[in-house]
C-alpha cells in the first residue's frame, strides 16, 4: 500500500475516532443538561412519620426492624427484641437528605457494572434501603452501589444509586453506607451495676473445681480465695476483672432463650453488698460466647449490710426497696433471652480456674514440671 494510501486511512481512522468520542460526550452532556442537583425522594420528610418498617439488605444479609402497636421499634427476626431508635432515626434521616447531584445512565445493562443490580439478582452488589408503610406498602427504596468517595466528617460520601424500580442511574451524596452490623440495630443496653457494689463472686465451671474472688469492703481489691502453691495470677488485675464482668454489660447480638443451648455453663454468681445477687450462665459455641441472666435478693446480706453502717458510708450501695426494684427490671428484661456477648467480658465469664494463674517468676521450673532438662 502506497505512503499516500496509509495517510488517507488514517486519517478515516481518526475522524472515526473523534466521532465516536463526540458521540459519548453528547450523550453524557444531554444527560447532564438543565440537571440541578436534587433530593431523591423529595416527598420523603412528609411521611416520616408513616413509616413502620425499615428493610436494608445487601445480598443474603437482610435486616428489618419493625414498628409495634404501641409505637416502639422491634427486630422481629431476633425474637422482637428492642431496635435502637437512634440507628433507625439516623437510616430514615440520611435517605430522607439523600441528594442526586449528576444524572448518569439509564441503560439496565449498566447496572451490574455499577453494584446496583437488585440484591436478589445473581450479580446483586449493591445495598438496598426500603421504607414500609403499616400496611407494607413502599414508601421509598434505594439500591446504592459502588461508592465513589466514602465521606468523612462533615463532607457527605458520594456513590451511584437508583431508585428501586427505576432504570435511572445518578450520582447520589449522603449518608451513602448504612450499617449491616446487627449490634448496630439492637438496643444493646442489658443493666448497669456499679463496681463499688460488688462483694464477691463465685465461679462454677462446667469441669474442674469452682473458686472465689471475694473482699471485705467496696474500698479493697479483689482477690482470689486460693491461689496454688508456686503459683500467681496471670495478671495483676485478673480478679478485679472477673468481679466487674458485669459492669456496664452490653449485647451484641440476642435470641430467644429457646434458640441457644445452654448446656454445660460456666455459673458465675455476683453477690453485692446490698443484698442483690446476679447469677449468670455462659456456654462457649461456635456461634460465639453467649449468657442468660437471673437476679435475686438475699435479705440476710442486706441486714448484714445495715449493721455494718455500709448503705451509711457508701452511696453507690441500693437501699432494699432499690435493690428489689433493680432485680425485678433485670429479670424483665432478660428474662427469657440469651445475650452474645464479645469481648473480655464475654472472655472472663468462660475462664477456669487454673486459667488465673501462671508459674510464679522466681519458681523453680522443676516443680512445675518434674521432667523439665534442668538449666544449663
Amino acid at each position: 500500500m502506497s505512503p499516500r494510501a496509509l495517510s488517507w486511512l488514517a486519517g478515516i481512522t481518526l475522524i472515526a475516532v473523534i466521532a465516536a468520542a463526540a458521540a459519548v460526550m453528547q450523550r453524557q452532556s444531554a444527560n447532564q443538561i438543565d440537571f440541578e442537583p436534587q433530593l431523591l425522594f423529595p416527598e420523603l420528610k412528609e411521611r416520616v412519620g408513616a413509616i413502620a418498617k425499615i428493610s436494608l439488605r445487601q445480598g443474603d444479609n437482610e435486616i428489618v426492624v419493625a414498628q409495634t402497636a404501641d409505637g416502639g421499634w422491634v427486630m422481629p427476626d431476633r425474637g422482637g427484641w428492642p431496635a435502637n431508635f437512634e440507628t433507625i432515626r439516623k437510616a430514615v434521616l440520611g435517605m430522607a437528605n439523600l441528594k442526586a447531584v449528576e444524572r448518569r445512565t439509564a441503560r439496565a445493562e449498566n447496572h451490574a457494572t455499577l453494584q446496583l443490580a437488585p440484591p436478589e439478582a445473581p450479580t446483586g452488589a449493591g445495598m438496598q434501603l426500603a421504607l414500609y408503610d403499616s400496611d407494607d406498602a413502599q414508601i421509598a427504596a434505594v439500591i446504592i452501589g459502588k461508592v465513589k468517595s466514602p465521606g468523612s466528617g462533615a463532607q457527605p460520601g458520594t456513590a451511584y444509586g437508583r431508585r428501586l424500580g427505576e432504570d435511572q442511574v445518578y450520582l447520589i451524596a449522603g449518608e451513602i453506607a448504612p450499617s449491616l452490623d446487627v449490634s448496630t440495630w439492637l438496643d444493646r443496653a442489658l443493666f448497669d451495676i456499679r463496681p463499688e457494689r460488688i462483694m464477691s463472686l463465685t465461679v462454677t465451671p462446667p469441669i474442674g473445681r469452682s473458686f472465689d474472688i471475694v473482699r471485705d469492703s467496696p474500698e479493697d481489691e479483689f482477690k482470689i480465695s486460693e491461689i496454688p502453691e508456686g503459683k500467681e495470677p496471670v495478671l495483676p488485675d485478673i480478679a478485679r476483672n472477673l468481679a466487674h464482668s458485669v459492669v456496664l454489660l452490653t449485647l451484641e447480638d440476642v435470641r430467644p432463650a429457646s434458640d441457644i443451648a445452654m448446656e454445660s455453663p460456666f455459673i458465675s454468681v455476683h453477690r453485692m453488698f446490698d443484698g442483690m445477687v446476679l447469677t449468670t450462665r455462659a456456654v462457649e459455641t461456635e456461634a460465639g460466647r453467649w449468657a442468660r441472666f437471673e437476679a435475686s435478693f438475699d435479705d440476710a446480706q442486706a441486714e448484714r449490710a445495715r449493721e455494718a453502717g455500709l448503705f451509711d458510708k457508701y452511696t453507690a450501695l441500693l437501699d432494699a426497696e432499690e435493690a428489689r426494684a433493680m432485680v425485678s427490671a433485670i429479670n424483665e428484661r432478660t428474662g427469657g433471652w440469651a445475650f452474645k456477648v464479645t469481648g473480655m467480658k464475654a472472655a472472663d465469664m468462660t475462664r477456669d480456674y487454673f486459667s488465673l494463674f501462671k508459674t510464679k517468676s522466681d519458681a523453680d521450673p522443676a516443680q512445675e514440671n518434674p521432667f523439665a532438662f534442668p538449666p544449663r
